[in-house]
């Protein structure tokens, strides 16, 4: 089976994040909104031993940067990224698949540019009239904004569940009701996590498929083009509207679903790009001099970041484990900076390691390497990550020139067993109680000290957490899912302060007094 790697292209300063797979002339595949490249992981592996295929996250989607805000959002700004993504991987010609808001993009892409797109395909193509851009806009596309209790969790789930009955889904009329398969409940957790990855961002690629009604791109196509429409695919409706198409665009009216629709692709794509050029190798990562993604494979998969280049020691920050991975907005200094997405979180979580010291220090320490192998380092580690600090000093060494703990955990073997014992609920369940059960662990452990039987002995006297930082840490608990009990007691063992006492390296601490339990933290130093 042919390995699907993960990239990140810099273009224009946008961060673009796509998948590759294979050898052979190049097939583009398109996502549906709000999900993300991961869904093509089944296609990727069918076409890859044929195709050199590509599965970008279209902007704002994914790990992907979303279109200027003081740009265009609709579906031809949303093409012309693509085609810019197209252009900045050296592809001459490339065949395109889209599905849903994805199969307007790639429409976009062929009738914009058909000395480059050999072939289009589209999994359902959105023909909405004027009279459902207005009707569905604000209507189906609600703010998703983070609540103080977590209720926008609870509706989440609702609505992902809803849409398998109904579509539009605020639509519970039997006219409106759809006769496929309710989503399982793993597939129902699957699409909450592709909105959590993006939250309010969702409405936008909706908002552009909604809002485009004006078809005249496919009766304009040039290139050999399938247009096919599923049975069970609400958008079969709107087959009978595509009417004087062009002959090299066929419609075809599918009953058996995918699997057949990928049949028929099986002898009609090597057909129709037989003599087409192989695509081009991957081209090389060129840093430039603002704020990047970098992604680097280790043998415990792909760990990434933000790098800023500069001259001088490297800044390394390393946010707590179970907390959502930082930002360059984070960051107020000058200088070289690398935010590092621990193995398991953020665009690092595509990993089926298991998360133990061991394996988080190597991948740590293995996108240090790749991009600054002689500089001297300085590392600033949050929370608990301080449990990485002995294991990277002995990988590092003298490279290391001093680190900065912000809050540490350090715990008592009873302590430990004691957070241990209360940590989330991971079993997802028909109701999306997890959620919730997640987002009250999440916001309490600030409320109280999370290794402390709930008391007013524990109760902590410091303002409510900001619900968007809390939604942020929860999506990472998510992410983690069962991996979050073991990474947790791996980063709390309770000798952890006499390790970091004996360390051969610089230290400085900071804690506010109400943030440092015991005065445990400042202790460090004494």
């Amino acid at each position: 089976m042919s390995r699907i790697s993960r990239h990140f292209i810099d273009i224009n300063g946008r961060q673009v994040h796509y998948r590759r797979a294979g050898q052979g002339p190049a097939l583009l595949l398109i996502h549906q909104s709000p999900q993300n490249s991961r869904m093509w992981a089944e296609m990727m592996a069918r076409y890859a031993p044929h195709f050199t295929v590509i599965a970008p996250d279209t902007p704002g989607f994914g790990y992907s940067d979303p279109l200027p805000a003081d740009g265009p959002r609709d579906m031809a700004a949303f093409g012309h990224a693509t085609w810019e993504l197209v252009q900045a991987l050296g592809l001459e010609r490339v065949a395109v698949f889209g599905m849903h808001t994805g199969g307007l993009v790639a429409t976009w892409l062929a009738w914009a540019h058909p000395e480059t797109v050999s072939a289009l395909v589209v999994d359902g193509y959105a023909a909405f009239t004027p009279e459902e851009s207005a009707l569905y806009g604000a209507a189906y596309l609600p703010p998703f904004v983070p609540q103080w209790d977590g209720s926008h969790l609870r509706w989440l789930w609702s609505r992902i569940r809803e849409q398998k009955y109904f579509f539009p889904w605020y639509d519970g009329r039997a006219a409106a009701a759809m006769a496929i398969a309710p989503a399982t409940v793993q597939a129902t957790h699957e699409a909450v996590m592709d909105v959590l990855d993006v939250g309010d961002h969702y409405r936008t690629g909706y908002a552009a498929a909604f809002a485009h009604n004006d078809h005249h791109w496919v009766s304009e196509l040039k290139v050999p083009s399938l247009i096919v429409f599923r049975h069970g695919d609400p958008l079969l409706a709107h087959m009978p509207r595509l009417t004087g198409l062009p002959a090299n665009v066929a419609v075809i009216e599918e009953p058996d679903g995918i699997p057949a629709m990928l049949q028929r692709l099986d002898a009609w794509l090597p057909a129709t790009l037989a003599g087409e050029p192989d695509a081009p190798a991957v081209p090389a990562t060129v840093l430039a001099g603002h704020w990047q993604r970098v992604l680097v494979a280790t043998a415990h998969g792909e760990v990434a970041g933000w790098y800023r280049p500069g001259a001088g020691t490297l800044q390394v920050r390393l946010h707590a484990p179970g907390s959502a991975p930082f930002t360059p907005a984070e960051v107020a200094d000058d200088g070289a900076v690398l935010l590092v997405d621990l193995p398991g979180h953020g665009a690092s979580s595509e990993t089926s390691a298991g998360l133990e010291v061991a394996t988080m220090v190597d991948g740590i320490s293995a996108l240090i390497t790749a991009l600054a192998p002689e500089t001297p380092l300085a590392l600033c580690v949050h929370g608990a990550a301080a449990a990485y600090l002995p294991g990277l000093l002995a990988v590092l060494g003298p490279r290391l020139r001093g680190a900065h703990l912000d809050t540490p955990w350090l715990l008592t073997a009873e302590e430990q067993a004691c957070l241990l014992a209360n940590l989330p609920v991971t079993v997802i369940d028909r109701a999306g109680g997890h959620l919730g059960d997640a987002w009250h662990w999440e916001r309490e452990r600030h409320l109280l000290w999370p290794w402390l039987p709930p008391s007013a002995a524990a109760r902590r006297l410091v303002d409510a957490p900001d619900p968007a930082r809390v939604h942020a840490n929860v999506v990472e608990l998510l992410r983690l899912g069962p991996r979050l009990a073991p990474l947790l007691a791996a980063t709390t063992p309770p000798d952890l302060a006499g390790q970091l006492r004996a360390l051969d390296l610089a230290l400085s601490v900071s804690a506010e007094p109400a943030n440092d339990y015991q005065g445990r933290a400042a202790a460090l130093l004494s």
